[in-house]
């Protein structure tokens, strides 16, 4: 009783915040941890809000540790009333500065996927305003009403999300020119309001696509794709239905190949591939554990392809995509994990922020 209060609390940490209700923007779905540099350091957060560490995946050792901030790419973007600064993930050096210049609070909500801009917001009682900062450029965008909030950003395509009473709606704003498209981002097949919960958030590593995991109040998910370069959006029904605590566990890993994203559930027992140029799952089968966790689950790739190690926080297990079997790990508490490059070791981030290696099977 005592390890499943230790993991209840460690998860409490650790959820990210796609688990609260509302859109999934950048400070509500970013994961809690990604790879950098080719696969050679890990990136663990406890939140948005929080600092970043980062791993030596060669080693298992803490490299540095960076203030809280926003992410794209390899860069980190961190807020200090007026003062905006870039860091190198990858080095953990601080690289440039930039002061808000417009008047009044503005609150850091996103960063352009080529991290060079930061997205700013400030929401009055008719109004939204956002400041697109970069260290060289500032420019303002106003739009009425205050049920808006950042999405993302590629060129001159500003992502917004619109509130409504019942859902939201991915909008398109042109940034050079400021105008607002008047129909909003659907998929043709699908409604262009979205509903359910937003559980967690993966960019393409070219940063082209936008993949967000959603949770039905059926228990039913799918994942929303949006391509931000193309400014379209596409929605893809993942299997299964009729329990949420099982749709809970459905977590998300991009393929090294570029081509694929990969969608297991331990609860579901599923396994869903997905084709990122298709936007369609084009393979799908059963697996069975004996038992799980309700968590917000974590998987990771090995950098060959051909294996994903996937965690409920709790029990670790193994994905051979060959022979499409799962064969089950150690029971472990596993708040972050990731191969090392050279394959031979899965490190894990467990109690106390302890590091450990596990040997793949």
């Amino acid at each position: 009783m005592k390890r499943l209060i230790l993991v209840a609390v460690l998860l409490a940490a650790f959820m990210p915040g796609a688990s609260r209700a509302g859109a999934c923007s950048p400070l509500d779905c970013s994961p809690s941890q990604f790879t950098l540099a080719r696969g050679s350091m890990l990136a663990v957060r406890n939140g948005v809000d929080k600092p970043l560490r980062v791993i030596d995946l060669r080693t298992g050792t803490t490299r540095w540790r960076l203030p809280a901030g926003v992410v794209s790419g390899n860069v980190l973007v961190h807020q200090h009333g007026s003062l905006l600064t870039w860091y190198s993930l990858t080095t953990g050096e601080r690289l440039r500065d930039a002061v808000v210049q417009q008047h009044g609070a503005f609150q850091l909500v996103g960063v352009a996927q080529d991290g060079w801009q930061a997205v700013l917001s400030r929401t009055q009682q008719r109004s939204t305003t956002f400041a697109v900062v970069s260290p060289t450029a500032q420019r303002m965008v106003k739009l009425g009403g205050n049920r808006w909030t950042f999405d993302a950003l590629s060129g001159d395509n500003l992502f917004l999300v619109r509130y409504l009473k019942h859902g939201y709606q991915i909008r398109l704003m042109h940034l050079r020119s400021g105008a607002l498209d008047e129909a909003p981002l659907q998929d043709p097949k699908a409604s262009s309001t979205i509903w359910g919960s937003p559980w967690s958030r993966l960019s393409s590593a070219n940063r082209r696509y936008l993949f967000t995991l959603y949770v039905g109040p059926n228990g039913g998910a799918m994942v929303h794709v949006l391509d931000t370069r193309d400014a379209t959006a596409r929605c893809v029904d993942l299997p299964g239905t009729g329990s949420w605590d099982s749709a809970a566990t459905w977590t998300m890993v991009l393929d090294p190949d570029g081509r694929h994203l990969w969608a297991v559930s331990a609860g579901y027992g599923r396994v869903a591939n997905i084709d990122i140029q298709s936007r369609k799952v084009i393979d799908a089968y059963r697996f069975r554990v004996n038992s799980w966790n309700t968590a917000t689950a974590t998987a990771v790739m090995s950098p060959d392809g051909e294996r994903i190690a996937f965690t409920d926080a709790n029990h670790i297990w193994f994905l051979v995509l060959a022979k499409r079997r799962i064969v089950t790990g150690p029971t472990h508490v596993a708040i972050a994990m990731a191969y090392s490059p050279d394959q031979k070791h899965l490190w894990v981030l467990g109690q106390r922020s302890r590091v450990s290696s596990l040997r793949p099977r």
